[in-house]
């Protein structure tokens, strides 16, 4: 059955409006733009959609940059930075198979309504900063990166431990350390990835991923964000790649997938508590956009539980 979110980005590119209005979903939609499907996927999906309506309403007030991921849940949300496109919502199964309680918040760039993006490291992670204490104003607070968006979470811990602030998680999610931004290695990466995807079936599953990851895109930010989505990650990719990581003063959960140029191990000689989950058998695509999302999100609620096990001064 069609996910809800994919369900209102086919709906908006038909020009069906919908809204709540006294508790009730309502509907306007030009002449034969529901079929039978869509008709039956609307009222099948109709809870799901008007939560998502509530909460795109309750937060239309608040700071630019948030995005309600996963909102509902009454434990401390995982911030969840954006990768080198200022793509959150490839987190959103990632989202789904964590704890019920368990809230997840994507955080933008400037960028994606066609303003000039930010083109240092440091400046990106002040900016999220604020958009986050805006959204919560106290710790503790934990952060995850995925991809590029590592480099970019381990600065923003890194920032708020600086400005006394808890950080009791930061999750790097197949995240290659900086120096493999380079051009030479993106090169290799690429020349690599086109020789592997020759044999029939690793096309098939290349190509797979790709529309995956474009519908994700498409059913929360439209394709109209596309061409300031490339400017955002054009400068995101610079910023990374002329990043130098300095020391962090606490512990990194490392989720080490099958992508070996990303050398995530790196990351390691620059805090004091390395902590490596191994799930090499998978590509980081594999883990966020494939059908081996749960495997991720146990590693990963593996690390939250041992922090409401330890005290969790930290989840309270």
């Amino acid at each position: 059955m069609m996910d809800a979110t994919v369900l209102l980005s086919t709906l908006r590119a038909r020009d069906v409006r919908l809204w709540i209005e006294d508790t009730q979903l309502k509907c306007s939609a030009p002449v034969g733009a529901l079929d039978a499907g869509l008709r039956q996927a609307l009222s099948s999906r109709k809870q799901e959609i008007m939560a998502l309506l509530q909460q795109a309403e309750a937060l239309k007030n608040g700071p630019a940059s948030i995005v309600p991921i996963k909102p509902e849940g009454c434990r401390p949300p995982i911030f969840a930075v954006s990768g080198h496109g200022g793509d959150v919502f490839c987190l959103l199964q990632l989202a789904r198979h964590l704890h019920v309680e368990q809230p997840m918040i994507g955080v933008q760039p400037p960028g994606l309504d066609g303003s000039e993006p930010l083109k240092s490291i440091e400046a990106l992670a002040r900016y999220e900063i604020e958009q986050i204490r805006r959204y919560r104003p106290h710790g503790p607070y934990l952060i995850a990166g995925h991809c590029a968006g590592g480099t970019l979470a381990f600065e923003v811990a890194r920032q708020l431990v600086g400005a006394g602030q808890e950080v009791p998680l930061l999750a790097l999610i197949g995240s290659p350390f900086p120096t493999m931004f380079g051009r030479a290695s993106m090169m290799w990466v690429r020349v690599s990835g086109y020789a592997k995807a020759l044999t029939p079936s690793a096309f098939k599953r290349k190509l797979e991923l790709r529309l995956e990851r474009q519908r994700a895109e498409a059913a929360m930010v439209g394709s109209s964000t596309l061409s300031a989505r490339q400017r955002v990650e054009n400068a995101t990719v610079a910023a990374v790649r002329s990043y130098k990581p300095r020391p962090y003063p606490g512990q990194i959960d490392l989720f080490v997938t099958a992508d070996t140029w990303h050398r995530s191990h790196l990351w390691s000689k620059f805090c004091e508590t390395p902590r490596e989950h191994h799930l090499e058998d998978f590509a980081v695509n594999d883990l966020l956009l494939g059908p081996n999302v749960s495997i991720l999100a146990a590693a990963l609620q593996g690390s939250l539980n041992q922090l409401q096990r330890a005290g969790a001064t930290a989840l309270a």
